[in-house]
């Protein structure tokens, strides 16, 4: 198994975002977790070529959860490769298809009843963004515990939205953790409190994932942290003990 994580970096709305997808090769297969935004294509395949990989090779696409910026690249990756196939976990599964709203998009239109001015426009255009998502069929769910492609291991760790999910590789110690943490200066943090649906579940799955004991974390903002790993996680749970 070979694990590449990859700097997606651009200016998008007059904003400078920087996005740490990772890659797993493995089986003689290649899954991306997480997919960026639809713009973001482009910055994708350069990135992707200095590790020797076209969207083409690409088996499948790991959705970590409901979010713009974890699925929103899914149409333009889907274009490029008809064959690629999606993964959730299961309490994802009707929303990224489509079938229900997402839980960020319910979020952005309840908040329309107490925004006013600049706030509320702004609202206004990430609902419109949320609707604009292209939707598609999930091919396979995962419920979290689960084993796939024999060596990694699916963790359901919700609190930034119900059905988030994070993959851990036990012979290699190391946790993708998606949107389960992120990286704030020298230590871990929580993806964005105010957007986070259950802050007391987030924490809980902090718990659970230093109990996993990782000796490395790969955060999709943030990057990589391979340093004082359970000092760190230890530290954030404290922070909100």
């Amino acid at each position: 198994m070979m694990i590449y994580t990859i700097k997606i970096e651009q200016i998008q709305n007059n904003e400078k975002i920087t996005l740490f997808p990772t890659l797993i090769r493995i089986n003689e297969k290649v899954y991306l977790i997480d997919c960026g935004y639809e713009e973001t294509l482009e910055t994708f395949v350069r990135e992707l070529a200095k590790i020797d990989i076209s969207i083409d090779q690409i088996h499948g696409i790991i959705n970590s959860h409901d979010d713009i910026d974890h699925i929103g690249g899914l149409k333009k990756f889907k274009e490029h490769n008809r064959s690629l196939k999606t993964f959730c976990g299961a309490l994802e599964e009707k929303s990224i298809s489509g079938k229900i709203k997402s839980e960020r998009l319910v979020q952005a239109e309840n908040s329309l009843n107490t925004l006013t001015g600049d706030h509320r426009n702004w609202a206004l255009g990430f609902i419109d963004s949320l609707n604009r998502i292209k939707r598609y069929e999930v091919d396979k769910t995962f419920d979290g515990g689960e084993f796939f492609e024999d060596e990694i291991q699916i963790i359901h760790t919700p609190g930034h939205t119900k059905g988030h999910i994070s993959l851990f590789i036990p012979n290699q110690n190391v946790l993708i953790a998606n949107d389960a943490l992120v990286v704030e200066g020298d230590t871990f943090g929580i993806a964005n409190p105010s957007y986070t649906l259950d802050l007391q579940n987030a924490i809980h799955t902090v718990e659970k994932i230093k109990a996993l004991k990782p000796q490395k974390i790969i955060c999709y903002h943030g990057g990589i942290v391979e340093d004082n790993v359970n000092g760190k996680l230890e530290k954030l749970i404290c922070q909100y003990s």
